[in-house]
């Protein structure tokens, strides 16, 4: 009976969790092994490290797109698309 009225709540979380998340380059950096690449890093290397600019502004773009698409779904699911 709970989780059905605190669903929207948590699918926020989730949200507000995985944008900030998912381009954070640094942490990962400092924190993570040198076996873990996560897409924040591919993304500064290619700017900075190999200086592929295309590349590196389509992989920019495709994440932004997948992050739109997780904005979009959830207020597709939630019934929030007054607020879109």
């Amino acid at each position: 009976m709970i989780l059905p009225l605190s669903m929207p709540g948590v699918l926020a979380g989730s949200l507000l969790v995985f944008i900030p998340a998912s381009g954070d380059f640094i942490n990962a950096e400092y924190l993570g092994s040198t076996q873990t690449t996560m897409i924040g890093n591919v993304i500064q290397q290619q700017f900075l490290v190999v200086k592929d600019y295309p590349a590196a502004a389509a992989l920019s773009l495709v994440l932004m797109a997948i992050i739109l698409v997780g904005v979009l779904l959830y207020t597709r699911a939630l019934g929030t698309e007054d607020l879109v």
